[in-house]
């Protein structure tokens, strides 16, 4: 992108401007601990209360250490320089560094830069998707300096909303999918139960110790045999075994709801709830009491990248007859099909025993049946139904509107069990049966598998097999002979 800018002939990009803005980009993230964004937005704060710190600061740590280590003579308005460039913000104006140039690495102003074209492209592709990234491409070359400001070309708007929304697309789906947060909850738990010994946390003061400190901390902890690491040794099984915690309901809130509930909702309100159920339900009685470190309550803010703005309206653009000129964008500049909501609060509860999976559910929604979410102008308008030839099993909408004006949620039937429920893995009506079958051989074909010789071994599949409605299996009701001529034939044959 600098490289681009550069070709702007009234900028007089410089190749130290070029060069400390390359260091930026390669550097920007160099402080990330384990499992990234985890490390130091749950970890961290767990393990060392009222500590400020954030991966950048580690970079720019990790950066000057990497100087001195290799005896690299940059200059130190230089070194200012890349280090600002890192955090987004010009600490040093005595240095008179170009505004523009901060807007490339970490946007503050909008949130456009290349860190977002970079994770964005990679982890589409890593989840499936196209690596082009088109939007960003077309970004990149619009791009143009216009009062010390990065502004594109009017034609790009849609592609400006793209951006944003393949953003918000990865968190919603990839980052915040409910068994990835179960995931992150059940790490930090185990570096928090390593710590005290392993001494992770204290490791980001120091470079030397910090490089090391990767993902493979979890293999260490794995293969360690102290008795101080055996909590942490079961958590990370439970992760190999993919036993993990349980996401039991969510709500999707508007940021007004949930400042009016995150005080309620707490994990010791849920237990006392479901324990109070407990005791009322004979089938219950024989679950273990609900207690307040079995439930996790999460809030998750999701947005398009700048909380609950619409990003278009932070950006500039500029038209191609007066290239010269930069303005935001009006609603009618652009269509009328982008959303006009841009943040939502995903109110999930996670408990760490599985088997507790009902009890914590009803817990949760009794507590939110007693909660009244006062209207706001977003949250609270009336939404109708278009007619539609599917017809629903259930009344809608699935709340109750208060005296007051205020609504109560009554739960997601989606999601909704009895509170005996103990969390069973998967969906019993989804799943197929699994078995164990020996790989089909060219012998085989005919309905017999020779025996084993001497040093050889039966190979063995995990494969799914249709049952029936009585649960024999397809290959059992051919051997019957009650499978159909079609069938018949394929066996003979």
């Amino acid at each position: 992108m600098v490289d681009h800018l550069s070709l702007q002939s009234n900028l007089d990009i410089t190749s130290r401007d070029r060069r400390c803005v390359q260091l930026a980009g390669l550097l920007h993230d160099l402080g990330h601990g384990p499992f990234s964004h985890v490390f130091d937005g749950q970890f961290i704060p767990r393990a060392r209360p009222g500590y400020q710190w954030k991966h950048e600061d580690a970079s720019e740590l990790m950066f000057e250490a990497m100087l001195a280590e290799n005896e690299i003579d940059l200059p130190r308005k230089d070194v200012e320089f890349v280090r600002d460039l890192i955090a987004g913000v010009d600490r040093h104006p005595q240095n008179k560094e170009k505004p523009y140039l901060f807007e490339i690495v970490a946007n503050k102003q909008n949130g456009i830069d290349v860190d977002k074209y970079d994770y964005i492209v990679r982890d589409t592709h890593q989840v499936g998707g196209d690596k082009c990234n088109l939007a960003a491409l077309r970004l990149i070359r619009s791009s143009r300096v216009i009062g010390n400001h990065i502004a594109y070309s009017n034609k790009d708007i849609t592609n400006v909303f793209l951006l944003f929304q393949e953003r918000w697309s990865l968190h919603k789906r990839v980052y915040t999918h409910h068994a990835a947060k179960a995931i992150e909850y059940m790490v930090v738990d185990a570096l928090l139960a390593a710590d005290p010994y392993l001494k992770i946390s204290e490791q980001i003061d120091d470079p030397q110790r910090y490089v090391f400190l990767t993902d493979s901390i979890l293999e260490e902890i794995e293969r360690s045999t102290q008795p101080e690491l055996s909590i942490a040794r079961e958590l990370v099984f439970r992760l190999r075994t993919r036993s993990l915690y349980k996401c039991v309901d969510i709500l999707y809130l508007h940021p007004d709801e949930e400042k009016q509930i995150k005080l309620l909702v707490t994990s010791e309100r849920i237990a006392h709830e479901a324990n109070r159920i407990r005791t009322q339900e004979l089938k219950t009685l024989e679950s273990s009491e609900v207690t307040t470190d079995d439930v996790i309550v999460d809030w998750t803010y999701v947005h398009f990248g700048m909380r609950d703005r619409n990003p278009i309206e932070l950006v500039l653009f500029y038209g191609k007859h007066n290239p010269n000129k930069a303005r935001h964008a009006r609603p009618e500049d652009y269509s009328r099909t982008f959303p006009t909501q841009f943040a939502e609060v995903n109110l999930r509860v996670f408990t760490r025993d599985r088997s507790l999976y009902g009890l914590v559910q009803a817990g949760f929604r009794s507590i939110i049946r007693q909660t009244p979410f006062k209207p706001t102008e977003e949250a609270s308008r009336n939404v109708s139904v278009a007619n539609t030839p599917i017809q629903s099993t259930l009344a809608l909408p699935n709340e109750v509107v208060t005296g007051s004006g205020g609504r109560l949620y009554e739960g997601n039937p989606f999601t909704l069990v009895p509170p005996s429920f103990a969390g069973s893995s998967g969906s019993p009506k989804l799943n197929s049966k699994r078995v164990l079958r020996p790989h089909k051989s060219h012998s085989s074909l005919s309905g017999t598998s020779p025996a084993p010789g001497p040093g050889e071994s039966i190979g063995l599949s995990l494969t799914s097999i249709e049952t029936s409605p009585v649960g024999q299996t397809k290959r059992e009701r051919e051997e019957e002979g009650e499978d159909d001529g079609a069938s018949k034939k394929v066996r003979r044959e």
